[in-house]
């Protein structure tokens, strides 16, 4: 899908989220609007929902979701960040290695699957607990690389 289609699905989300938990929910968008690019369907969602769900909203306080896309080196960098709760170095390298029983895991393990089926590489994931995750992944440019295709 366009990537245009895809801000649309995360900024619906995201305005459900901001009605529901008003001031706890902060956003900051830093996309870059001359990126034009094809990605996977629901590649973006499921990250934002993960940042809101388990970093932000786990939280009394609430926080801060972040998403970053820019354009890097031939490609496109994708950036969810949050400063939640965060995540022990264990359970990052679960959700990475797709070992999750469960299925809290079930989004995060599509979209790196995904990802790496088309890519070559899915998703990085650094986290510290208490002071939130951040969840990237690039996707080349078509000119530079063949192997990108709309979905």
């Amino acid at each position: 899908v366009t990537l245009s289609h895809e801000l649309e699905l995360v900024s619906a989300y995201l305005y459900i989220e901001k009605e529901r938990f008003g001031e706890r929910l902060s956003v900051i968008w830093e996309v870059d609007p001359s990126i034009d690019v094809f990605l996977p369907p629901l590649t973006i969602q499921p990250l934002i929902e993960n940042a809101v769900k388990h970093g932000i909203l786990s939280q009394v306080k609430g926080g801060t979701v972040q998403l970053r896309i820019t354009r890097q080196d031939g490609s496109t960098l994708f950036e969810v960040r949050d400063d939640g709760k965060g995540m022990e170095q264990e359970k990052v390298q679960q959700l990475l290695n797709l070992r999750m029983i469960d299925k809290s895991g079930i989004g995060l393990s599509n979209t790196n699957r995904r990802l790496t089926q088309m890519y070559g590489k899915g998703l990085s994931i650094h986290s510290k607990l208490g002071e939130g995750t951040m969840v990237s992944f690039v996707i080349p440019d078509p000119n530079k690389q063949g192997n990108l295709r709309a979905t």
